[in-house]
């Protein structure tokens, strides 16, 4: 069979494929298929023959004519290019691929468009859907900011408050006890003696019990909204809670911070301490460490906050994050920041978290943190 025998079917499938079919050269549609000219919004007979900078879109013909000639030339070969319909009736866009030939001894360029129109409305709406989820996530952290601080101020001020009154009546109560029993007569204080020395136990229990509840109710509070943030700042902030951590779980924990330290404002100071917060959580459940390390440093245009341990590490099946809200709620707040979260494997073995922000010194702080320092 002559290579014309199979112009004819190879002319029909062209002719109805599904993507746009072009050749270029000197500049001009040598050939388009029907597919191609309806992408382009334009009759076929409008393409044949035009150059292909009277029919691009007037914003993008600098670039287009530029990947033009850099095809030509023999270079970009497979990069594609993405076109933007000017119709008001029939708005899209559609992405073109070129490779250079040489054609009837001239270079020319035979390519390949596809509609991807569908696909650039689904992905605006996949980016609107983020941006939708990304604010809720930021409100749910204010708002949950807002009643862990509420809470916090109930727990200290009123229950608080409540059970130093309580544990203050008891020992008025325990006082008044003693006094019968030191003021009896000796036959008469035997037997109220005995009767009254086990109620002045149980009362003097009772105020012990106040007494644990209360720095119990003190220890919530302070993990709810640490206090210690609005007097000394993040980095002893950081380090009393580490030796609360060490003491709790056994866990040797250390610190350390390069650079100098500077003033943060109240918003990033709780995003990391929560991050903090989070990551020593994870090593008390799950990590089954002996040691943790925190590393804060401060450069002149970011900080970095880094928590790994030697325990059994994240998982290297792909689902370290898959289920684990823990994660996603810290790389939430680092992308709030402006920075970024990573959670890899230390050198030790174990797991590690670093969030990267960016540090504008001094700006970004409260006047009256900055007056205290």
């Amino acid at each position: 069979m002559d290579l014309i025998d199979y112009e004819v079917p190879f002319k029909g499938i062209v002719e109805q494929s599904i993507a746009g079919i072009y050749i270029l050269q000197r500049g001009r549609f040598q050939y388009v298929n029907e597919t191609f000219a309806f992408m382009c919004g334009l009759h076929r007979d409008q393409l044949m023959g035009a150059r292909l900078r009277d029919v691009a879109n007037p914003e993008q013909v600098t670039d287009l004519m530029a990947q033009y000639e850099r095809l030509i030339q023999g270079g970009a070969q497979g990069e594609r290019f993405v076109i933007r319909r000017t119709l008001r009736h029939r708005p899209g866009s559609f992405e073109i691929y070129g490779t250079r030939v040489i054609l009837m001894g001239r270079p020319a360029i035979v390519g390949v468009s596809i509609d991807i129109t569908e696909q650039e409305r689904q992905r605006q709406d996949l980016m609107a859907a983020t941006a939708r989820l990304q604010e809720l996530m930021s409100n749910a952290n204010m708002v949950r900011e807002k009643e862990r601080n509420r809470v916090a101020r109930e727990l200290h001020d009123v229950v608080g408050g409540m059970l130093t009154a309580i544990k203050f009546d008891l020992s008025r109560v325990s006082w008044a006890v003693d006094r019968l029993i030191s003021d009896s007569t000796e036959e008469v204080g035997r037997t109220r003696s005995s009767a009254l020395t086990p109620l002045n136990d149980t009362v003097k229990e009772l105020i012990q019990l106040t007494q644990e509840t209360v720095e119990a109710v003190r220890a919530v509070s302070e993990g709810l909204r640490p206090g210690a943030l609005d007097h000394l700042g993040l980095c002893e902030t950081i380090s009393q809670g580490l030796s609360r951590f060490e003491q709790r779980y056994g866990i040797k924990a250390r610190m350390h911070m390069q650079g100098e330290s500077c003033a943060l404002s109240e918003a990033t100071e709780i995003s990391i301490y929560r991050v903090f917060q989070e990551a020593l959580t994870n090593v008390a459940r799950h990590s089954r460490a002996t040691e943790v390390e925190v590393d804060l440093s401060f450069a002149d245009d970011f900080l970095s906050v880094q928590i790994q341990d030697n325990g059994t590490g994240f998982a290297n099946d792909g689902t370290t994050h898959a289920g684990h809200l823990g994660l996603l709620g810290m790389h939430e707040r680092a992308r709030e920041l402006g920075g970024r979260a990573e959670f890899t494997t230390s050198p030790k073995s174990g797991a590690r978290v670093r969030i990267t922000i960016p540090l504008t010194r001094d700006i970004d702080a409260p006047k009256s943190r900055r007056d205290k320092q």
